[in-house]
């Protein structure tokens, strides 16, 4: 890193069209909707940091925000003021203090940015993601990891990140309180932290991996919902069966998957029914059957929000 890439922008405004035509030029494509008030007091200040870069954004007074999505990098936010509420891609979160979202490339978002919102936002640069796991992963081809968003910022990794965070909005007070290489280590670092911690998924596949070796007693879990799913499994007899207690079970898949077990149970049948759908050309009551739905209407509305898209269009949408 330079000292010229060490230089801090700022840039404020209070017209809701000039705060959207900055972030439209500078990130990718805005689109602002003032809430109660059309009073601004935007402000952004970015240090970069290579091909990624570090921000503190703020709104001033509600704002919706909407976009098509990016494809270049990978956005964690990170409330140190209010919070955001945000739709992205099948996902809808809420975010405070105290938590950070990863945003994947791809998908669309929309959210509010609620009054006195103030936030964090670290810009990772795709490329450097992906690299970086095919060097972990030791693939050549890993395929875009696209991350559970929620990231408990009381956990080791979360604190490790906030540590990170807290030192790059000191170097926007002061370009001087932290040298050059200390700041080209930290999203390395990052990066780290989010592969081997945050569960994500790959391609098709709806069912979150990590890069940590999965605990014995969640892996026995996740074997169980992949061979029996077609079974009506609850929790504290899938826990019995394995020998720990139901709270053991919630307890490891939260900490590895950021997931309830159900959840990925869920995600389990939903695949297998995709796949029996456009592989074996069952219908959509029938695949529901097989992976153990008998209720069609839950069924379609469940494979919308892990999916994005009904049933009945995701075949059409095959031929």
């Amino acid at each position: 890193m330079t000292a010229e890439t060490m230089r801090v922008r700022q840039t404020s405004a209070t017209e809701l069209g000039d705060a959207e035509a900055y972030l439209s030029h500078s990130y990718c494509d805005h689109r602002l909707e003032p809430g109660a008030t059309r009073a601004l007091d935007f402000r952004h200040s970015s240090l970069p940091l290579g091909a990624s870069g570090f921000n503190i954004l703020q709104y001033g007074e509600e704002v919706a925000v909407s976009s098509r999505g990016f494809e270049d990098f990978y956005m964690l936010e990170m409330p140190v003021a209010s919070g955001v509420d945000i739709q992205f891609g099948a996902e809808t979160v809420r975010s405070q203090p105290g938590m950070a979202l990863l945003l994947s490339p791809g998908p669309r978002f929309h959210s509010r940015w609620r009054a006195g919102t103030r936030q964090w936002m670290l810009q990772i640069d795709r490329a450097a993601i992906e690299s970086r796991l095919a060097m972990l992963s030791r693939r050549s081809q890993p395929g875009l990891p696209l991350f559970n968003p929620v990231i408990d910022l009381a956990t080791e990794h979360g604190r490790c990140i906030r540590t990170a965070f807290a030192m790059l909005a000191e170097a926007i007070s002061d370009p001087e309180a932290i040298s050059p290489e200390d700041a080209d280590a930290i999203v390395p670092m990052i990066i780290d932290e989010l592969l081997r911690n945050i569960a994500y998924q790959r391609g098709a596949c709806v069912v979150p991996e990590r890069l940590h070796a999965t605990p014995r007693h969640v892996k026995q879990a996740i074997d169980l919902f992949k061979t029996r799913f077609a079974e009506r499994l609850v929790m504290p007899a899938v826990a019995r069966e394995i020998g720990i207690s139901e709270r053991a079970l919630y307890e490891g898949f939260q900490r590895y998957y950021q997931r309830a077990p159900y959840d990925i149970l869920t995600r389990i049948r939903m695949e297998t029914a995709r796949r029996l759908m456009r592989e074996k050309g069952l219908t959509a009551a029938e695949a529901a059957k097989r992976v153990g739905i008998r209720h069609l209407g839950r069924f379609s509305a469940t494979y919308r929000e892990v999916f994005g898209i009904l049933p009945s269009d995701d075949v059409c949408n095959r031929h």
